[in-house]
């Protein structure tokens, strides 16, 4: 019998995926193809653009935006 993976050993493993294989994993393992999914995501992004249009999103400088990623990406290997 084949021994199941906890889902933290799961994720441990889907963090060392490239950006392609994770994005197509979530996408065999999600009901992508619903159109329901494609329906809110264009509801979404209209949201998200109507916003900025308003001039009532919060925008954030891509420098902050950048240096959050690398530090979670930091905290992530370390967690390793």
């Amino acid at each position: 019998m084949m021994s199941m993976a906890t889902v933290d050993e799961l994720i441990a493993q889907v963090l060392q995926l490239s950006p392609e294989d994770r994005a197509r994993l979530v996408r065999e393992v999600s009901d992508a193809d619903a159109p329901d999914i494609e329906a809110s995501w264009g509801e979404e992004i209209s949201r998200r653009a109507q916003e900025v249009m308003d001039g009532t999103a919060e925008l954030v400088d891509w420098e902050d935006v950048k240096k959050r990623i690398e530090e979670r990406r930091e905290q992530r290997r370390r967690q390793r």
